[in-house]
This record gives C-alpha cells, structure tokens and sequence, in this order.
C-alpha cells in the first residue's frame, strides 16, 4: 500500500516550561490546547491510516524559536520530518538559517518563510531572499514560503533566479477560489507553473475554501492538469485549521484526489513529498 504522507502538520507541547508560548497573533490559537503536542499527532497519523509528517514550525504558537518541532522530530525521526523558520523580517535571515542548520543538523529539511503578517515582504526584493534561498540550495533544504497572492510574481522572479532550489508554497499563496472550476481569479497561482522547482501545498485550507465553491476535486484536477501531480503535496494543516477531526481531513484529501490517476494519486498523497522531505528514501 502506499505512503500516506502530511506534509504540513504543527504541534504544541504541553510542557509551557520547557517550551513557552510565544503566540505571533498568526493564525488560529490552537496551540493553547494540551493535546496537540508530537505524541498526539502520532495516535492522529494512526487513526487517519498516515504514515509520514512534516512538523512544520508553528510560527503563530513559538514564532521562531523551533525547539519544540527539532524536539518532537527527533524523538520520532523516521516518521517526521523536519521545516524550521528563520524571521525573513529580520536583518540578516541567512545567518539565522546557519545557526538553525548547525542546532538541527540533519533533521532538518525545509525552511519556512513567512510573509503573511499583513506589511509587503520587502525581503523578496532587497537580495535577503535571496542569500537564504542560495544557503538553502547548499543545505539540500525545500523552500517554504508564506505569502499572498500579490506577492507571487516577486515570489516567482526569486525561483527563476535559483532553479535548482526546490519550492514548496504553503496553502497554494492563498489565492481565490472564488466562482469556482476554471479558477480564474487563481493566475498568480498557476503563473507559477512555469517555473520546474515550484510545488504547490494543498492544504485542508484550501480544500475547505474549494468546496465551498463546489467539488474540491475541480480544483485538485486543475492544479494537476497545470503543475502536473508530481508537482503538489497535500497537507492536513492539523491542528491549525480547526473543525474537522484529523481522520475527516485524510478523507477530505482523497475525495479531492479521487479523479486523478493511481499514480498521480500517489503522487499528490505521499510520493512527492517523500522526493521533497525524505529525499534518500
């Protein structure tokens, strides 16, 4: 049977003394729950019949101290993986990126960029993008970005200028579904498709925004018919998008794929993000 793989699942400990809170005001304030630390995600993966996770760095509970995800990793370093952050806001994000690499060593394999806060990401164009994406392609790290749909085209100039960096853009930029299949108001988006090192993560988010358009497989089959299968990774976004247990979103990312072929299917639910974050397996 194939891999199930997440690859974008949080977690929170609920030891708030070894590892304190430090909410960003991002996002849902699910990590104020005692039971989504690594080990309930575990029993979740279990329930939901998947076999691999992305922890990816809960910006909105720790901002960018990531002791918690390198911690939950490495006590279960064969089903997890790995996405850290660095503040591309701050003055030298490369450096942060360093000393991120030497503290996670091998666990680590992605960094994520956010720039959602609500300000332009002005270092997509003042070469601090840059210098963390030349750093990623010397550390083998896939590159996560966080952003808007107005910055995807300053976004996409970034890649064209590191081609052998692979990217992973979280939560398909955000873009709007809005009307539904051909998903016009969705270019910035699939403008991208241009570019070989871009996937695209498609999160229960943006699943949950797809069916309220109609089916979730118009968009799954879209993005497939664009980027191309082996070109996306889906992802629960547990326990950040809220209102559905984690089994109901494992079933929810296969109803979507469920018009793809088997193999693009395997694709879409496992196998590009094992090429992506478990790149030996």
């Amino acid at each position: 049977m194939p891999l199930v793989v997440d690859a974008h699942v949080h977690v929170a400990s609920a030891d708030r003394e070894r590892f304190p809170l430090a909410p960003s005001g991002v996002g849902s304030p699910w990590f104020h729950a005692d039971d989504v630390g690594a080990r309930e995600l575990s029993a979740a993966m279990h329930a939901g019949g998947v076999h691999r996770a992305v922890v990816v760095q809960a910006v909105g509970a720790y901002g960018y101290d990531c002791s918690y995800a390198i911690d939950a990793v490495r006590a279960d370093r064969d089903r997890f993986a790995l996405v850290g952050a660095v503040d591309m806001d701050s003055a030298d994000p490369a450096c942060a990126l360093a000393a991120l690499a030497r503290r996670a060593g091998e666990l680590l394999r992605g960094v994520r960029m956010f720039g959602a806060h609500g300000h332009r990401p002005s270092w997509l164009e003042d070469g601090r993008a840059d210098e963390v994406w030349a750093l990623a392609g010397e550390l083998g790290l896939t590159v996560v970005p966080v952003l808007f749909p107005d910055a995807l085209p300053r976004l996409g100039a970034v890649v064209a200028r590191h081609p052998d960096v692979p990217v992973a853009l979280d939560h398909c930029g955000f873009v709007d579904l809005t009307g539904g299949a051909p998903f016009a108001a969705a270019a910035p988006l699939f403008d991208l498709a241009a570019l070989p090192a871009m996937r695209v993560k498609v999160s229960t988010h943006v699943l949950n925004r797809a069916a309220v358009e109609g089916d979730p497989a118009d968009l799954v089959d879209r993005l497939a018919q664009t980027f191309g299968a082996d070109r996306m990774v889906w992802g629960s976004d547990h326990p950040q998008t809220v209102g559905s247990p984690y089994p109901a979103m494992v079933a929810l990312g296969r109803r979507a794929a469920r018009r793809l072929s088997p193999a693009d299917r395997d694709d879409f639910l496992g196998r590009t993000a094992l090429s992506l974050w478990w790149s030996a397996t």
